[in-house]
């Protein structure tokens, strides 16, 4: 009989990958998110790629984006017949729901608490592979969680989340370098009406059938 393979909090499978992300609450209600490339099992191995912290809330903020974040996790893990995940005081996640909620997580850091409603709503309107490239490109400019928040496509994304409606933002304009975009027809050319001097001479296509 096959062994069934343990799978933790939010999708993370350690056997398919030891890369995940963690979200830890320490005693003070402070949450930090942080990208492990190590499995406790692996811990033994020596490895380059240290914990990397990526984000900090403090407890409020953590509570605005908790419950809507578990609830389309879970609804992806249901349907992929997987259990659906809790918050505790340290949660696993797969690395494409890590990268999602980090990218939550810097929208609404530091954020006017009036504005994180819309915030939440417009990257609930994003399709998990616009997080994810968007996630990429912001996490490709910064080196701590600390640096940067008012710079660059940091900044961006809180703009955009801000004060996008939700209808705007799919297709992301934010995509439209070559990632994800929408085709939309081009508009039939206008045609100018025969002058009254130029009458147009009978073609077939103006004469009529018998």
């Amino acid at each position: 009989m096959a062994r069934r393979r343990k799978i933790y909090d939010f999708g993370f499978d350690p056997e398919q990958s030891p890369h995940h992300f963690a979200v830890v609450v320490d005693r003070s209600g402070t949450v930090s998110f942080i990208e492990r490339f190590v499995w406790e099992t692996d811990a033994i191995e020596p490895t380059v790629h240290e914990p990397r912290p990526k984000a900090v809330l403090d407890e409020y903020r953590w509570g605005r984006i908790a419950e809507l974040a578990a609830e389309i996790f879970n609804q992806r893990l249901r349907r992929a017949g997987l259990k659906p995940g809790v918050w505790k005081g340290e949660t696993l996640l797969a690395p494409h729901f890590g990268k999602e909620l980090t990218l939550l997580a810097w929208s609404v850091e530091d954020a006017d608490p009036t504005l994180i409603p819309n915030m939440i709503a417009n990257w609930a309107g994003l399709a998990p592979e616009e997080r994810w490239w968007l996630y990429t490109t912001i996490n490709a400019t910064i080196s701590h969680p600390q640096h940067g928040k008012d710079r660059g496509w940091r900044k961006a994304i809180k703009i955009a989340f801000a004060e996008n409606p939700v209808d705007e933002m799919r297709p992301s304009g934010l995509l439209a370098d070559g990632h994800i975009t929408e085709e939309r027809p081009l508009p039939a050319p206008r045609r100018r009406a025969p002058s009254k001097r130029q009458q147009p001479e009978p073609s077939q296509s103006t004469l009529p059938l018998e």
